[in-house]
């Protein structure tokens, strides 16, 4: 038993550092709490600006693991028109330590107030160095080549984001230039893609809000990834929701609204069986500053509750005196205290439709002409 746990896990570290040698792979971030920014250049500066701290340790049961450190800010400019961002990470895998480093750059078409369509590109530079020390062959030719810190490559990627009211979706190809400029006999664009779609469902009149998520990475020629998962926040204030990765991982997230700006988000990654035992679980703690607050409820509880006023018949600038949303009771004492203005009145008590020979008011009426003639005589 012992000597079948020591294989699993002389495997599973061989293909992390075989992995992290390649530099093609960009951690799996959780998108839900990091925006989605690390991999879509699109998302630099949309609706509004956020500093991000991310902390993930991976397979806590292997020692040397992957331990990931992500810093990311990105910020509106000239009116929400544009926006710039950068992101920064590292990641340890043993003894090497491989960072990443990008600025981005976005452009927002706003077709109205909910409606916008982001293109964005972004320029990056990885390089890898050892860390530690390590009994590698000191001939090897990768070892040498992180020894003298040759290990470095530029790229770039571009994205596109769209956004309705109640849906979202983006598109990024990132690393063009590894697979479009640098690959002898390059035949497509790009060997790395990244995308996801986003639900945005209010519940309780626009209190709380329900979104299903999906989301697609492809970071090599052979490994492809899909995330679905479902989230809900309460009252603005509290997050909650999990997701199942391809591969068999289940991951669970909580937040909290700490402020109206300030979120602090966990989630936590399982192997779906027997693995789960072997590698443990994954880590990931994420404190989310964001610039302007954004309350979802601004919008959807206005719309709630614009359309129940349109149900019932009432408008917010309704003229004093019209019935509105009244009850029976009260429309029945609002028609009688106007009766008396009615155009079937005259003189305001007398109806025009009463004044026929033999009516009481007829009668009157007569009495009172008859008498006034008999002065004017006098």
């Amino acid at each position: 038993m012992i000597s079948v746990m020591k294989k699993i896990y002389s495997t599973i570290l061989l293909l992390l550092i075989s992995f992290a040698l390649q530099a093609q792979d960009i951690p799996l971030f959780s998108q839900k709490l990091t925006n989605s920014f690390i991999y879509n250049p699109a998302v630099a500066g949309h609706t509004l600006g956020s500093a991000t701290y991310s902390y993930r340790q991976s397979y806590n049961g292997i020692a040397n693991a992957p331990r990931n450190n992500f810093i990311s800010v990105h910020t509106p400019v000239g009116n929400h028109k544009f926006g710039i961002g950068a992101n920064f990470y590292q990641e340890e895998v043993n003894f090497l330590k491989n960072s990443y480093a990008s600025a981005a750059f976005a452009y927002h078409i706003q077709f109205n107030r909910t409606s916008s369509l982001s293109m964005g590109v972004a320029g990056e530079y990885n390089f890898m160095r050892l860390s530690g020390r390590t009994n590698s062959d000191a001939s090897d030719q990768d070892y040498i080549k992180l020894s003298n810190g040759e290990l470095n490559d530029y790229d770039f990627s571009f994205g596109l984001l769209y956004q309705t009211r109640f849906f979202k979706a983006g598109l990024a190809a990132n690393r063009l230039a590894t697979g479009w400029i640098k690959e002898d006999n390059a035949t497509i664009l790009s060997n790395y893609y990244s995308g996801f779609a986003q639900g945005m469902i209010p519940m309780r009149g626009g209190e709380d809000m329900l979104e299903p998520y999906f989301a697609f990475r492809k970071f090599s020629e052979t490994n492809d990834t899909y995330d679905l998962g479902l989230y809900y926040t309460y009252s603005n204030r509290l997050l909650a929701g999990g997701s199942y990765r391809s591969g068999g991982v289940a991951a669970l997230t909580a937040g909290v609204y700490l402020t109206p700006k300030l979120l602090l988000g966990y989630s936590r990654e399982m192997f779906v069986g027997e693995v789960r035992n072997q590698v443990g679980s994954t880590n990931e703690f994420t404190l989310r500053f964001d610039f302007n607050a954004f309350d979802y409820r601004n919008n959807f509880k206005a719309d709630y509750l614009n359309s129940m006023a349109y149900r019932r018949k009432t408008l917010n600038s309704a003229k004093p005196g019209s019935s509105g949303s009244k009850g029976p009771a009260q429309l029945h004492k609002q028609q009688k205290k106007m009766a008396a203005y009615s155009p079937n009145k005259r003189y305001q008590n007398i109806n025009k439709l009463s004044m026929t020979p033999g009516s009481q008011h007829y009668k009157l009426s007569a009495a009172k002409k008859k008498s006034y003639k008999k002065k004017k005589r006098k």
